[in-house]
């Protein structure tokens, strides 16, 4: 691209209190329709497997990796109240970071545990262990990449308080994946 002395240089106007409501409202209300997939899902074990719990699924584990994605949401939350309250970029970044890394190492010991194969995939819990926590996954994956992405943004920008939304938003939908991910354990592993 050829520089134009005529060519409009564009940037971002900052983010207005009201519009900052408004877009955070708006993430709220699409992080609430994603709870339609899991009403669905668990309605579907309760048809399909009613209130069994297999043997062989590995409570302690789930437990262990449920607590691990509950610490990462606690976590994500701190990075907002670093972003609202103190207004320090460093610290919002830091605690992305910290979320990031015990999100991942629960996802990883999500991972261990399927091949071990604790539950078969061929039983009717298995298919419905299966596919509640692929769905998990599904939105993990999302998470982890958004995620990523607030944390180069913060190391990339300078992140002033109007601009602060990616964290925020980021933050957000990795707190649902973290209580998600706990609603998926406890219809699982409990009822």
């Amino acid at each position: 691209m050829v520089n134009r002395p005529d060519a409009i240089e564009r940037t971002s106007d900052p983010i207005t209190p009201h519009n900052y409501r408004a877009v955070r409202f708006a993430m709220l209300v699409f992080i609430t329709t994603q709870i339609v997939p899991y009403f669905t899902l668990f309605s579907a074990k309760y048809l399909y497997d009613g209130f069994y719990v297999s043997p062989q699924a590995n409570q302690g584990f789930g437990i262990a990796v449920s607590l691990l994605m509950a610490v990462s949401a606690f976590v994500a939350w701190q990075a907002v109240k670093a972003g609202r309250v103190h207004q320090d970029r460093d610290l919002v970044g830091g605690r992305l970071k910290t979320a990031l890394a015990i999100g991942l190492l629960a996802i990883m010991a999500e991972i261990y545990q399927w091949g071990m194969r604790y539950v078969s995939p061929q039983s009717r819990f298995g298919e419905m262990y299966y596919m509640i926590f692929g769905a998990d996954y599904v939105y993990a994956l999302v998470g982890i990449i958004m995620l990523a992405i607030a944390i180069i943004r913060n190391a990339r920008q300078n992140m002033v308080p109007e601009r602060f939304w990616t964290a925020d938003a980021t933050a957000y939908f990795w707190i649902f994946v973290g209580l998600a991910w706990i609603g998926s354990w406890f219809m699982i592993y409990i009822i």
